[in-house]
């Protein structure tokens, strides 16, 4: 059987009971402006710039190692066993489009040990083709060094125009706020230090075979060394920075808030716009919600059956436009927040809703792409409109089903009309019996 649960909408506007006791600002579109041009620029963003780095490596390996006068990978040559000078400059130059995408801080500092151990590489070149690859690789250090800096000077912009704009009142977090340092970070964190793990384990394998043995080819055990430390210092760095944001956060007594705007995208991600009231605001900043991050019905506000459009505390669908959430926590790439925002449950078969405010912690994505189009107030709460679409579909069954019985009955009754017809024709003869067959029986040929 079925078991029916309660509708969980969003609110449209947060009620006075959801607000902290003292006032909280809101974000103004000038400020709010403001604070998405300190964004880093285009040409430098993280995630699709990470894309090109990955390009550009991929390229300049290909033209390095096609034009080299030694064999491919990091191989010495004949009899001259593995190359592990090159090594390390390698495993950096993999690892720059993840670093720079999810580490700015390493990603800068790899660029600057990849730049000079290319500039080594680059004179002693002797084909153009080599010469090309290095001269690429000099580029995509000077690029990213450039853009990690940027990164973090946009970090520390948006912090200073965040705070401006939330005033010098500080706010402690709601109650029921989940405590996400107690798991932010763990599984990436661990994961990362068991592939580093393995990774060493290749590399000193290698280094003792390459030792003991003449000519050892190590190239393999390389090749798997590098994969593992690429994707295991990733993950060990994004735990530990999305560890110490929430650490941060929750070490802290008191914050920054402001009242935002949420809507959620088609792929599940949660835009902040500046207010929840004025479609003209552009969407900022986004996060992803986990199935830890969210404590629903923390304080319940109110029951009512009378939540409509005029006070503004109706139901909404959070993916046709935002609704209005209290945010605690400076606002930048990589920050851990916290938002609170009213909700109305609607028990199954009935009008009454209660509103309880919701509260969600996450950390704050890169992510610049919403495919999220204009909108408008729509007509009518979501429940309305549910429970409106829930009359049309049961009105559109019971036709269907009439229909249905309409043919059937139609069917019964024509093969019942068939079914007299026959009985009568055969009855003409028939109808007299053994002794005789009616009077009229003439052409039947029983005379």
């Amino acid at each position: 059987m079925r078991v029916l649960r309660p509708r969980d909408d969003r609110v449209k506007q947060l009620p006075v009971a959801a607000l902290p006791e003292a006032e909280v600002g809101t974000w103004s579109a000038g400020d709010a402006e403001q604070w998405r041009r300190a964004r880093v620029p285009a040409i430098f963003a993280p995630v699709a710039g990470s894309w090109a780095a990955a390009a550009l490596v991929l390229l300049s390996y290909v033209l390095t190692s096609a034009f080299t006068s030694s064999s491919a990978g990091w191989h010495g040559g004949a009899d001259a066993g593995t190359d592990w000078l090159r090594y390390p400059g390698a495993v950096l130059l993999a690892a720059l489009p993840f670093w720079y995408r999810h580490l700015p801080v390493p990603a800068g500092a790899a660029a600057t040990v990849v730049a000079v151990d290319t500039g080594y590489s680059l004179a002693s070149a002797n084909g153009g083709g080599e010469r090309v690859g290095h001269l690429l690789v000099l580029a995509l250090c000077a690029w990213a060094f450039a853009g990690s800096f940027l990164c973090l000077r946009a970090r520390r912009r948006q912090r200073a125009l965040f705070l401006a704009a939330a005033g010098p009142r500080r706010f402690p977090l709601p109650e029921r706020a989940p405590e996400s340092d107690g798991y932010r970070g763990h599984a990436l964190f661990y994961t990362g230090l068991v592939f580093c793990l393995i990774a060493a384990g290749h590399v000193i394998a290698a280094l003792v075979e390459d030792l003991t043995g003449d000519g050892y080819d190590a190239v393999g055990q390389q090749t798997a060394a590098l994969l593992f430390l690429v994707l295991g210092s990733t993950l060990y760095g994004r735990g530990l920075t999305t560890y110490r944001a929430a650490r941060r956060l929750h070490e802290a007594h008191r914050h920054p808030a402001l009242r935002v705007g949420i809507r959620i995208a088609p792929d599940g991600r949660h835009w902040i716009h500046p207010d929840a009231a004025a479609p003209a605001g552009h969407p900022l900043i986004c996060y992803t919600v986990g199935s830890r991050d969210t404590c629903r019905a923390a304080r319940l506000l109110g029951s009512s059956s009378s939540y409509g459009i005029g006070d503004g505390h109706h139901s909404v669908d959070p993916a046709a436009e935002p609704f209005e959430a209290v945010l605690y926590g400076p606002v930048h790439e990589g920050a851990e927040i916290v938002v609170a925002y009213a909700s109305i449950a609607y028990q199954p078969r009935q009008e009454t809703g209660q509103m309880s405010l919701s509260v969600t912690t996450a950390a704050l994505l890169a992510h610049r792409r919403h495919g999220l189009g204009p909108w408008q107030p729509v007509d009518g709460t979501a429940h309305e409109r549910t429970r409106r679409a829930r009359v049309r579909e049961n009105a559109a069954r019971a036709d269907r089903l009439r229909d249905e019985l309409a043919r059937a009955r139609a069917k019964k009754t024509a093969a019942g009309t068939a079914g007299g017809s026959t009985a009568a024709s055969g009855g003409g003869c028939g109808g007299g019996g053994d002794d005789s067959c009616g009077g009229g029986c003439g052409g039947c040929g029983c005379g």
